[in-house]
């Protein structure tokens, strides 16, 4: 699985820092192969995932509040 850890600021204080794991999109080809109808190929795309690994240290926050928070901003 590809991925890297990135650094966000907290939504809550501006001055703790998260740490969180994100994983982004992709496009895939979906391939039919029906022989009466021809090769047919379908492109789609998956979505971002964001998985927060800690909360915040400095306004000690828990990951789930720290996620909450951040999709309520739509910043993941």
């Amino acid at each position: 699985m590809r991925g890297e850890y990135q650094e966000l600021s907290c939504p809550f204080c501006d001055k703790g820092k998260i740490q969180a794991w994100h994983i982004p999109s992709v496009w895939m080809e979906k391939r039919s192969g029906r022989s009466s109808l021809g090769k047919g190929k379908k492109v789609i795309r998956s979505s971002d995932v964001w998985l927060i690994k800690s909360g915040c240290s400095n306004c000690g926050k828990c990951p789930e509040e720290v996620e909450k928070k951040l999709r309520e901003l739509n910043i993941i």
